[in-house]
């Protein structure tokens, strides 16, 4: 019983603003772009796709909103309102 209130505790604060960050991993990213992570990494190491990212040592995120603003930008013969 005691582990079942220990996993209905709140995450740590700073885990709790991490998990509610727009940030994304590369298969995160991946995932929602509809291309494998091999393919995000490539692009990414080739320049071929200029998608905003950001790089913390060895870790690559991605912030959703600039991956909407990507993909906007992506979109070719749309009507403009």
């Amino acid at each position: 019983m005691q582990n079942q209130t220990h996993a209905q505790q709140e995450p740590h604060p700073i885990l709790a603003s991490l998990i509610r960050s727009d940030l994304l991993n590369t298969e995160q990213a991946a995932a929602y772009l509809g291309v494998t992570s091999r393919t995000l990494e490539v692009w990414r190491c080739t320049k071929r796709q200029a998608i905003p990212y950001i790089k913390v040592g060895r870790l690559v995120k991605y912030r959703k909103t600039e991956l909407d603003q990507w993909l906007a930008q992506q979109t070719i013969g749309a009507d403009v309102a």
